[in-house]
């Protein structure tokens, strides 16, 4: 029961937009259309699980043993960086489209906050290894759904009429902190 406490917390609870705010960087520019929201989403979500899980492994096997755990943010953001770099590099391989969808992502996806602070997270909490796999994992999805939330209502706020003053970055603004606070309703989720 511990586990889907872990997925539902990570996804709703403990929101890493929405909560706690990281990855609020790319939180516009990547929701303005829910196809790019997907896209952003999907890119976050692998590079979360495979850049994560590389990660908890040198904590919990490198840096705890040999007593460096110091050294885990800095050797954390090389991984998380030449898992971008694997990515890309694949992308070209694919398939055109997916190599310029891909490029364009690059640098949102490179200076993302939720990669960092998810594995950042699962050592400071002292997860297992299937564990942080899954907190992980439920971190991607969690910031997707966001996403894809935040990119409908962008699309409906498109139609709406308001004030001149709160036309544009103000009533996205206004918007994103009645979404978060929807999910803070969620706070009591496995307590």
């Amino acid at each position: 029961m511990n586990t889907v406490w872990v997925i539902l917390a990570a996804i709703f609870a403990d929101n890493f937009l929405l909560a706690r705010f990281f990855g609020i960087e790319s939180f516009f520019s990547a929701s303005e259309k829910k196809s790019t929201s997907l896209w952003y989403g999907v890119l976050v979500t692998v590079v979360t699980v495979s850049a994560g899980t590389v990660a908890v492994v040198l904590n919990k096997f490198v840096f705890a043993p040999l007593n460096i755990e110091y050294m885990s943010t800095f050797v954390t953001a090389l991984v998380i960086f030449s898992v971008i770099c694997a990515l890309h590099i694949l992308s070209k391989k694919v398939s055109e489209k997916a190599y310029k969808r891909m490029s364009e992502s690059v640098p949102l996806l490179s200076t993302n906050c939720v990669v960092m602070g998810a594995v950042r997270l699962c050592a400071d909490n002292s997860l297992s290894m299937g564990n942080s796999v899954l907190f992980l994992l439920a971190a991607g999805v969690g910031f997707t759904v966001a996403l894809l939330i935040f990119s409908a209502v962008q699309e409906r706020l498109e139609n709406v009429s308001c004030v001149p003053s709160f036309k544009g970055l103000p009533i996205l603004l206004l918007s994103a902190a009645f979404a978060a606070m929807a999910f803070a309703g969620f706070a009591g989720i496995g307590a």
